[in-house]
């Protein structure tokens, strides 16, 4: 059975714009809409072997783009390092970490 990542759905949030609108679509039907393969395969007029392919490249396309681009990590990590600012007792400490925060961009 063709089980759901659902960190895609994170993968999709930060890059689906840059997927084409037949990838989007098909993304969105079956992980937004919570659509079978058949029920999209109907929809679409294609089998749903072609849909869950379609599907199963989509996936691995937005896993390449965060391989590639990293946009979710750095977020991640600059969020880390706003948190802990926050949470620094000192100016010294808050200006090291302000500097490692400025050396990720």
């Amino acid at each position: 059975m063709f089980e759901k990542d659902l960190k895609v759905w994170v993968y999709f949030d930060r890059y689906g714009d840059l997927l084409s609108p037949k990838k989007r679509a098909a993304f969105e039907a079956y992980y937004g809409e919570d659509l079978s393969l058949a029920e999209i395969a109907q929809e679409t007029g294609t089998s749903r072997q072609a849909v869950r392919d379609l599907i199963h490249r989509t996936c691995e396309e937005l896993k390449a783009y965060e391989e590639k681009l990293h946009l979710l990590r750095l977020r991640e990590t600059g969020v880390a390092l706003c948190e802990r600012i926050e949470k620094s007792a000192s100016p010294d400490e808050r200006a090291a970490l302000l500097k490692e925060l400025k050396e990720l961009f």
